[in-house]
């Protein structure tokens, strides 16, 4: 009786949420994908939880050349990096890794375009723009962590399943020896 019973609490196991939720990148500014009009020369990474100091990015143009950046500073679940200049037009890929709170490595990319136009020959009044304040988005490179994350639990459902099929197996070989 003792194994059936073992056998059911390992059925309800099977069906219990996956409690060991990940720290996910939620969105980026500026946006990944999008065309950035003003002088830009910080970049922000938002994530759904807490991340870790040692939490970095980098950010390349187009021709592979990494831009200096000057300070990069995590609060609460932001991470921030303060670039030397503005970014020149041009095509940039922003590399992230992160430490999630849990010490769960996280890592990923997203790109966007810098064009801002070229400032002609003022006359005589200056006309100033408020800068634009890009929207944030969803960022797509944390899609493939979720799905790599539930291999584990599918293992062990896998294994769960094969047990209680032994279970009754052995169970069911033993009343008719008897």
């Amino acid at each position: 009786m003792k194994p059936f019973l073992l056998s059911i609490l390992a059925v309800f196991l099977l069906f219990v949420p996956n409690a060991a939720a990940h720290t996910l990148l939620e969105s980026t500014n500026p946006e990944d994908g999008s065309t950035v009009t003003t002088e830009l020369q910080t970049i922000s990474l938002t994530y759904s939880g807490k991340i870790e100091e040692g939490s970095i990015f980098k950010v390349l143009a187009s021709d592979g050349t990494e831009m200096a950046i000057d300070s990069t500073t995590v609060k609460d679940g932001v991470l921030t990096g303060q670039l030397s200049a503005p970014l020149p037009n041009d095509t940039y890929k922003v590399e992230w890794n992160s430490i999630s709170q849990d010490g769960h490595p996280l890592t990923g990319a997203f790109s966007f375009t810098v064009d801002v136009p070229v400032a002609e020959a003022v006359e005589e009044t200056e006309v100033t723009e408020e800068p634009v304040v890009e929207p944030t988005t969803q960022a797509t490179d944390t899609v493939d962590e979720e799905k790599s994350s539930s291999t584990p639990l599918l293992i062990v459902g896998v294994i769960l399943i094969v047990l209680i099929l032994v279970s009754i197996f052995t169970l069911t070989k033993r009343k008719k020896t008897k």
